[in-house]
C-alpha cells in the first residue's frame, strides 16, 4: 500500500465517522464522531511529521504523539462497539473493523520507520 493509499484509506475511514452522526441522531455521537475525525486526520499529520524528522529526538517525539493519538481512536473505537452490542447495527459493527484496520496498516507503517532508521542508523 502505498502513503497516497493509506491516506485515502484515513478520508474514507473520516468520512463513515461523519455518517455516524446522521446514522445515529441524538446524544453525544456528533462529538463522538467529530473525536474520531481529528483523531484521524491528527493520525495523518503525524506519520507525515514520522516520515520527514531528521534527528531522533523529533522522531521520538513524533512517534509519542503518533502513539497518543492511536490509543484515543482505540478507545473510541471500543467504546463505541460496547455501545453496539446491544444494538447490533451493521453499519457500526464494520465501521470499527474498518477503524482497526487503519489502524493496523499505520502500525505498520511505524514499524516500517522504525526498522529503516534503525537499519540505516540515522541517529547513531
Amino acid at each position: 500500500m502505498t502513503l497516497e493509499q493509506l491516506y485515502r484509506l484515513n478520508e474514507k475511514f473520516q468520512q463513515e465517522a461523519g455518517q455516524l452522526a446522521e446514522l445515529l441522531p441524538g446524544g453525544n455521537m456528533l462529538e463522538f464522531s467529530s473525536l474520531i475525525i481529528r483523531g484521524a486526520k491528527k493520525m495523518d499529520m503525524q506519520l507525515k511529521k514520522l516520515i520527514s524528522t531528521k534527528s531522533e529526538n523529533s522522531f521520538h517525539t513524533a512517534m509519542s504523539k503518533m502513539e497518543d493519538e492511536m490509543d484515543e481512536i482505540v478507545y473510541m473505537l471500543d467504546r463505541l462497539d460496547e455501545a453496539n452490542r446491544s444494538k447490533g447495527m451493521d453499519f457500526i459493527t464494520d465501521f470499527i473493523k474498518k477503524g482497526y484496520d487503519l489502524l493496523s496498516i499505520y502500525s505498520i507503517c511505524c514499524d516500517q520507520l522504525i526498522e529503516r532508521k534503525v537499519k540505516a542508523d540515522e541517529f547513531g
